[in-house]
């Protein structure tokens, strides 16, 4: 602080000594935080059309998948893989083309696509989905063991977690184990987890028709319920 004893001329020179020797430092302390700034106002812009790209390429995928143009919709997603890697449209493009496949019977490549997003996403969410549809290709397939195998990779704490109880009840049906299928159906409906993910009412008929198959001497392979394809009322995942 200066000397308030000291005349103008002897305060001026103190200040300009301190100048002389601070100011390289005062300087760079602004240059840095000027530099600071720009860079974050930089790189929120970036981010923002960074998204905005990818969510137009994305949007352009949907339209592709809507068409039934695998070929074009497939190119979108290598674009968006190559040039924004870590963008979440990538996941659900993936889940777009897995079920475009599936339409088209592809179960080979419907994997694929899922079997990539399990490789690469870090989402959860996204995870459980992709294990139960999986788990129901596989289940298509006749890869019963496989299915399973999937399902006990799914997040058990998961709210998603009713759907693998229907899922495994609909592959241990198609395995004519009705005994474990009905232990699956109960605990899909016995979860009070929320928000509910299945159709209580059709997993509900599903369990029943065990019961009815029992007491007419059938086996599910005989006369149960579907072997738990899509079929099923649209389901959450």
């Amino acid at each position: 602080m200066v000397d308030e004893n000291l005349t103008d001329q002897q305060q001026a020179d103190l200040v300009r000594k301190w100048i002389r020797e601070n100011g390289l430092f005062v300087l760079g302390g602004l240059g840095l935080g000027l530099a600071t700034l720009i860079g974050w106002d930089f790189w929120k812009s970036y981010k923002t059309q960074y998204a905005e790209e990818a969510s137009g390429i994305y949007e352009e995928l949907v339209g592709k998948v809507r068409a039934n143009d695998q070929a074009e919709a497939n190119s979108l997603l290598t674009e968006l893989v190559s040039d924004y890697g870590r963008s979440p449209y990538i996941e659900l493009a993936r889940l777009r083309l897995a079920r475009l496949a599936l339409d088209h019977n592809d179960f080979d490549v419907a994997a694929s696509y899922l079997e990539s997003l399990l490789a690469e996403s870090g989402n959860e969410e996204m995870m459980q989905i992709a294990h139960l549809r999986l788990a129901r290709i596989r289940l298509q397939q006749g890869q019963y063991d496989a299915a399973l195998a999937e399902l006990e990779r799914a997040n058990a704490d998961s709210a998603f977690y009713t759907r693998v109880n229907e899922v495994r009840g609909d592959i241990y049906v198609a395995m004519n184990q009705p005994e474990k299928a009905r232990d699956s159906y109960e605990a899909a409906l016995t979860d009070s987890r929320q928000p509910p993910v299945i159709d209580r009412a059709y997993v509900q008929v599903k369990r029943d028709d065990l019961d009815v198959g029992d007491s007419a001497g059938m086996t599910p392979a005989d006369g149960g319920p579907a072997n738990g394809t899509d079929d099923a009322p649209a389901a959450t995942e």
